[in-house]
């Protein structure tokens, strides 16, 4: 017959405070790090949705330009730069509020709206970085449509044409803009 000696089983099991309170710190630095690199991640996601936003309207740009020359509506291209790319789209965007002349003050981060006055593409920023936080201020990305001109003349039937060759069109971000 053997006696057994020590704690009886019961209690040994389960934590103690101080295991506890090591657990809860543990857990709470590790919330901390993963809302860090959350915020990290939803920045990159909306990095790469604004490029393929922007990617999407050069493409349509370049088929629009494209037509003009099958077309033979080569000296109609200027009008593709006071236009607003979203309408080339077939659909628009869910966050596209719409034509404003200036800035409006109903659109809310995270939208991209077409400034009639600049005739430029804006896109308000939703995901700041730190300074913008502390100046309270939401960004804005601008867009504009440019055309691409050569260096000789344009080519025309009677001679040549005053002017340069446009040899493409391309939507280019007007100020610059560090995601961080």
């Amino acid at each position: 017959m053997s006696i057994r000696r020590g704690r009886p089983a019961a209690a040994s099991s389960g934590f103690t405070l101080l295991e506890l309170v090591i657990v809860v710190c543990i857990v709470s630095v590790l919330a901390i790090v993963l809302l860090d690199r959350l915020r990290v991640y939803q920045r990159m996601a909306e990095k790469t949705a604004v490029e393929q936003m922007v990617g999407t309207l050069q493409s349509a740009l370049n088929l629009r330009f494209a037509s003009l020359i099958t077309q033979d509506r080569l000296k109609d291209t200027p009008i593709l730069a006071d236009q607003n790319p979203i309408d080339w789209l077939v659909k628009k965007p869910a966050n596209y509020a719409g034509e404003f002349f200036g800035t409006p003050d109903d659109v809310t981060a995270g939208q991209w709206y077409f400034d009639l006055k600049d005739r430029e593409l804006v896109y308000l920023v939703s995901n700041r970085g730190e300074v913008e936080r502390e100046k309270k201020e939401t960004p804005h990305l601008r867009f504009k449509t440019e055309l691409v001109k050569g260096n000789e003349d344009f080519p025309g039937k009677g001679g040549s044409i005053a002017g340069k060759t446009v040899e493409g069109v391309v939507v280019t971000q007007i100020v610059p803009y560090g995601w961080e």
